[in-house]
């Protein structure tokens, strides 16, 4: 049996959640994804982390809607391709599987200064025909990879 993803759900630096379903994906590429174990400053359980090395999406204009459990945050917010433009904070990805299985993929992931929250390898740009276009790589951006 194969595996299908049935929705990809973003996690951002600061906590928020953005869920799309795969039919509002174009172009995606997760790369060299790989298996860590670790503990942060010696403290809790050693956890299994999958980071990759590159990300690379494509989102179609249908999936720019902000998405928040408050009115007044919801109302301030003129989309998630704005809030991901603005911000460049996305920190893991969880991968919702057809067949009812998660996968959480981590992001490279460096802040610009100790006081911010931006991730110096991501950048994003909404291209002309609509689409929210995403790159999380050390070595590359946006625009080098979406023209």
């Amino acid at each position: 049996m194969t595996k299908a993803m049935k929705s990809l759900e973003f996690h951002f630096h600061n906590g928020g959640v953005w869920e799309i379903p795969m039919e509002h994906v174009g172009d995606i590429w997760i790369g060299r994804i790989t298996t860590s174990y670790g503990r942060i400053n010696g403290q809790g359980d050693i956890v299994e982390i999958h980071p990759c090395k590159t990300f690379k999406i494509e989102i179609l204009p249908d999936a720019d809607v902000f998405q928040s459990n408050s009115i007044v945050q919801g109302g301030l917010m003129g989309g998630m391709f704005e809030n991901v433009v603005n911000n460049n904070d996305l920190e893991y990805l969880t991968i919702h599987w057809s067949s009812g299985r998660e996968s959480e993929i981590y992001f490279p992931f460096k802040a610009s200064t100790t006081d911010k929250v931006d991730n110096v390898y991501m950048s994003s740009k909404v291209k002309d025909n609509g689409n929210l276009c995403i790159v999380i790589n050390r070595e590359a951006t946006v625009d080098d990879i979406f023209e």
